[in-house]
């Protein structure tokens, strides 16, 4: 049965392809690791990638000007649509909720893919989580998800803290309070104390 070529399937496509232009093994194991109900499609699309990669520049220089352009229509086919959906949204997204709805992902399926639950995830766009207690392979894995950089993603963590108005009647107390924002929390404080399964907290914390 052909496996259908559904967005989080080509997200995937999409983090490996960009693990194979870094020379990043280890991220393309995990992208198979991380998702088994995924992994027949992964690796029928790693293979046909492999199939019509070109070995070396020789053959490369050899190849007629036909051939390259109908496997570089036919990889169009596949991403194209997504990647001028990014671009076109790519000034708007000022915060991890922005970048979220950029990908069509609700907050369930975002945090069900990174597997975390949906109270983290949404500490995460309520700027609630801090930014230093993120390991960078962490850091990594949650931007290749979304297929940023990790500095976009830590800069974007950092703007989802909403920005806080103060009315001239608030009490001393009630501004400063206000002022705060949301109570920050370390990424391993808030994976240990939410409703996790242990494997999902051991895969977090063995990062």
């Amino acid at each position: 049965m052909q496996e259908t070529n559904t967005p989080e399937l080509q997200r995937l496509k999409m983090a490996w392809l960009a693990a194979k232009e870094a020379n990043d093994t280890q991220a393309q194991l995990e992208l198979l690791r991380d998702h088994p109900e995924q992994q027949t499609a992964l690796i029928d699309f790693i293979a046909a990638y492999h199939a019509t990669a070109v070995p070396s520049t020789e053959e490369q220089e050899s190849l007629l000007p036909l051939t390259q352009r109908a496997l570089q229509t036919a990889v169009q086919r596949v991403f194209n649509s997504q990647i001028a959906q990014e671009q076109a949204s790519q000034c708007t997204i000022t915060t991890l909720a922005d970048l979220r709805k950029s990908r069509n992902l609700s907050k369930v399926e975002a945090a069900r893919s990174l597997r975390l639950s949906v109270e983290v995830w949404s500490k995460f766009e309520a700027g609630a989580i801090e930014l230093i207690s993120l390991s960078q392979r962490q850091l990594n894995h949650l931007a290749l998800f979304f297929q940023v950089g990790a500095e976009q993603f830590s800069t974007l963590l950092t703007n989802s803290q909403p920005a806080l108005t103060l009315n001239r009647r608030q009490t001393r107390d009630a501004a400063q309070q206000q002022q705060q924002g949301p109570r920050k929390q370390s990424f391993a404080e808030a994976v240990k104390h939410s409703t996790m399964s242990k494997e999902d907290k051991k895969f977090w914390s063995e990062m």
